[in-house]
């Protein structure tokens, strides 16, 4: 797959992302019984709610992966310290 394939593919997923999101506060309104927003607030909401969601992901998985950095840390050193009772 090359870099264009991949810019490509990576546009549409946000497109349906933005189009799913879109279809979900459309129906939060109409079941809360609310006026229809306009088209452009509706657009620019989506967009807005699709980064904070893109960005929340990246936050969470930054955690994650430092979190997994330190158990992996705290394992060795468990580890070896075995090792070093073993050896004894």
């Amino acid at each position: 797959m090359g870099k264009s394939d991949t810019f490509s593919l990576g546009k549409k997923i946000r497109e349906v992302e933005k189009d799913l999101t879109k279809e979900l506060v459309k129906w939060k309104i109409k079941r809360d019984g609310l006026p229809k927003p306009d088209e452009e607030i509706l657009e620019r909401g989506t967009e807005q709610i699709v980064d904070e969601a893109h960005s929340v992901v990246k936050k969470g998985g930054k955690r994650i992966l430092e979190e997994l950095k330190s158990v992996k840390k705290e394992f060795l050193k468990a580890y070896h310290s075995e090792d070093e009772k073993e050896g004894e």
